[in-house]
């Protein structure tokens, strides 16, 4: 299964990426499973900005609350918070 990973903002900025491709090798992976993926792939320290709190994931231009899972061919997009006056 591949998913596409994408990142926004200052999340782009600090990895260093705009997107990415993962492949996994089951049908569908978790939320902790991508996380630990992304952990493999690019290193605990280098994933860290993605595990904040107030950093939002959608799946499929979705923004997900809680745990999700994502299946072949969907999008993940790690966006992060909204600031502003």
């Amino acid at each position: 299964m591949t998913i596409n990973v994408l990142f926004f903002a200052s999340l782009k900025e600090e990895l260093g990426l705009e997107s990415m491709t993962l492949d996994v090798h089951d049908s569908f992976c978790n939320r902790a499973e991508l996380l630990e993926l992304l952990q493999n792939k690019l290193g605990r320290e280098r994933i860290a900005p993605l595990l904040m709190e107030n950093v939002a994931i959608a799946v499929n231009q979705t923004i997900e609350k809680a745990d999700f899972t994502v299946q072949t061919g969907d999008e993940v997009a790690f966006l992060p918070p909204i600031t502003g006056g």
